[in-house]
């Protein structure tokens, strides 16, 4: 009988275990102690398992740290079970971070788990529905910490909850609206150190290893050098004078373009060809999703007014020629969305409007950290003053996230705090066309020779003052590297 009840008593725990982390399936909400349990699962949670976009939704990216240079995934569908080999790098520990690229995927749920030495990671589910209707999280600034606010103890843990339960709120929020949560997309500041072990424990959450999750580089990623690690990334651009750590990437999810950019890498002549060769090779694309860190138009840090608008000259002539229609970015950790923007100025005021048809224009989005949210007022009392283009704006000390829910005529997008359930802010945008109101042109145009030339400059002092940042962390790296834009690492 005492064997019957410990081995019942087995078989509950690991149910309950199972139910928490084998999938992101169901409307699971995890406590801080189930989670500690998990965390300490140390070659399941060092392993990273993540899962990336691919190309398109046919395709999915999944990777994980491992001592051995050879692996696969093993791939269960409707067609029965397949091993796909993976790919390896070599990391700055000596290790390897693999990837197997998941192909030719058809509409139905898939299984898979991570094959590496003695190594098996846990099993796996996700789903595949193409078309056009499809819900992405969007959140920016997650930090997840190895030592926040510079706490003696190891924080990653800790910060990675709250990260989990951004993305336990965001699904169960889709869910309870009749949706699927398709797409996570995150614009920068994964980490705040750069270290490995914020990228593991970013990888923990269930979420991470069933929906692909596209990630873009931000000013606290690029400290140390694991970002370039960590990431299997499709479409990615090989062009010169690119960041140590990072580059541009594209890829489809319906009849959406994202294009995923580095903010870091000031050379405009590569993000130019970047954005054409996206656009050109995806000519039906109805919307086109500019993804990046640093914010342009939310105001809020005056200490930022002279970077933000050097990098509005930069960055806004290529998103009017090209027709972007939403650009994601975070970076000052306040939410706003800004008037349509077209020239650098507003062709159209959003105050007090909760959708906007054919926009002239782009539309630009901030939202808030989750572990390192911003205080709503300065050190005298007052409130963070509003950028003059910016439209919407919450000004509060919440983590927060944001559901975009894309169909063929529209994108309604809703925000949310993760501890409140209620919206509080929202904008649909609808396009009657293919084209929508988008002029395809920019007065600052003239201009672009200028700017590629000494953003180019700008770009290499960069590259440079990030070298010398790398060595004296005691990294092998090369200058001349990056300074022609070979990839550093392989």
């Amino acid at each position: 009988m005492k064997i019957l009840k410990k081995s019942l008593s087995i078989l509950l725990v690991l149910t309950m275990l199972l139910s928490c982390f084998g999938s992101a399936s169901a409307a699971n909400v995890m406590t801080k102690e189930q989670w500690d349990k998990y965390w300490s699962d140390t070659d399941e949670i060092s392993a990273a398992v993540t899962m990336f976009p691919g190309d398109n939704e046919t395709e999915r990216y999944v990777a994980w740290y491992s001592d051995n240079a050879e692996g696969y995934v093993e791939l269960t569908g409707a067609k029965g079970t397949e091993k796909i080999d993976a790919q390896a790098k070599q990391t700055a520990q000596g290790d390897y971070r693999l990837c197997a690229v998941l192909k030719e995927l058809e509409d139905g749920e898939y299984t898979y788990k991570c094959v590496s030495g003695d190594f098996t990671s846990d099993s796996y589910t996700f789903t595949v529905e193409a078309g056009n209707d499809f819900t992405a999280l969007f959140v920016t600034d997650i930090h997840v910490s190895q030592d926040k606010n510079d706490s003696p103890v190891d924080t990653s843990g800790e910060t990675a909850f709250r990260y989990n339960q951004t993305l336990e709120a965001a699904y169960n929020k889709a869910l309870s609206q009749g949706n699927t949560l398709d797409l996570i997309v995150s614009a920068g500041d994964q980490a705040s150190g750069g270290y490995r072990k914020e990228f593991v424990g970013l990888s923990s959450p269930s979420y991470m290893k069933s929906i692909p999750f596209a990630i873009s580089v931000g000013n606290h990623d690029r400290k140390s050098v694991d970002y370039k690690y960590y990431t299997f990334l499709p479409n990615e651009t090989d062009n010169t004078f690119r960041s140590y750590i990072g580059t541009d990437y594209y890829f489809t999810q319906g009849n959406a373009l994202f294009l995923v950019y580095d903010s870091n890498n000031s050379s405009m002549h590569g993000h130019y060809d970047f954005t054409k060769e996206a656009v050109e090779a995806n000519p039906d694309a109805k919307w086109i999703i500019a993804v990046m860190h640093h914010d342009l138009y939310g105001g809020r840090e005056p200490e930022l007014d002279t970077e933000n608008a050097l990098l509005k000259l930069l960055w806004t002539p290529i998103f009017d020629k090209f027709g972007i229609d939403l650009c994601l970015y975070g970076h000052s950790h306040f939410h706003t969305i800004s008037n349509v923007i077209h020239n650098n100025k507003t062709v159209e005021s959003l105050v007090g409007k909760d959708s906007v048809t054919d926009p002239k224009g782009t539309i630009y989005m901030a939202t808030g950290s989750i572990n390192n949210t911003a205080d709503p007022t300065r050190e005298d009392g007052s409130e963070h003053p509003l950028g003059e283009n910016a439209a919407h704006s919450y000004l509060a000390e919440d983590a927060m996230y944001s559901l975009l829910q894309f169909s063929d005529d529209s994108l309604a997008i809703k925000c949310y705090t993760v501890d409140g359930d209620e919206e509080f802010d929202s904008l649909t945008i609808t396009k009657t066309t293919q084209k929508g109101g988008h002029k395809y042109n920019s007065s600052k145009f003239f201009l672009l020779p200028l700017i590629f030339f000494v953003s180019r400059i700008v770009n290499v002092i960069n590259n440079i003052d990030m070298y010398e940042r790398y060595v004296d962390q005691g990294y092998d790296i090369s200058l001349g590297e990056g300074l022609v834009g070979t990839k550093l690492f392989g």
